[in-house]
């Protein structure tokens, strides 16, 4: 229906902007960091998204588009209203929402007032493959990759030395520079298992 407002603000409050576009005064709630940015007079955009209730239409500005899309992925969640979505998207960027997803970080989710633990984990449940489709994951620097792979090597279940484990790593590094965390560690234990 609509996919953004273009206009100046004319008022604001707390979680709240009065956009002024074409002669209309929308009024929006935005999350307090958006808001914060925001003076009055500035000509600003923001992402939105109208939301039909039993008795009241509410419209939400998010300041990217990435935000807007967390809020609606929230309100598919069960036991996950408008509120609530809201104050997740206004407590957690995007970025940090989905790395606590990816951590399976219940305590990023259910720090968040109003959120139980029961309700943190329905989330992660929902959403942790969804949300790859609106921020990819990033790949890991290369010393990050190297303390990745060095801690599984050298973890209980591998059992290598650190010294030797350090070795394998050393070679693959000096081979196969570009390979992924997965690679690496693949190539590190087909090292290994011939020494």
């Amino acid at each position: 229906m609509m996919d953004f407002l273009e206009g100046r603000v004319v008022g604001k409050a707390e979680e709240i902007v009065i956009l002024a576009v074409g002669g209309i005064g929308f009024r929006l709630f935005v999350p307090a960091r958006t808001l914060e940015r925001i003076e009055e007079g500035q000509e600003i955009r923001l992402y939105t998204h109208l939301l039909f209730q039993e008795d009241e239409f509410s419209l939400y500005g998010f300041a990217t588009p990435e935000e807007r899309e967390m809020f609606v992925a929230l309100l598919s969640v069960p036991q996950v209203g408008p509120r609530l979505a809201f104050k997740l998207v206004a407590a957690l960027p995007p970025a940090q929402f989905v790395a606590a997803l990816r951590r399976g970080d219940l305590s990023a989710l259910d720090a968040v007032k109003g959120i139980g633990r029961r309700t943190a984990q329905r989330v992660l449940l929902e959403l942790s493959e969804r949300a790859l489709r609106w921020a990819p994951a990033e790949a890991p620097p290369e010393a990050e990759k190297e303390r990745i792979v060095l801690q599984a090597l050298t973890s209980k279940a591998l059992g290598f030395k650190a010294e030797e484990a350090r070795r394998a790593l050393e070679i693959v590094r000096k081979e196969h520079p570009e390979a992924s965390v997965e690679e690496m560690l693949r190539l590190a234990l087909s090292i290994l298992a011939g020494s």
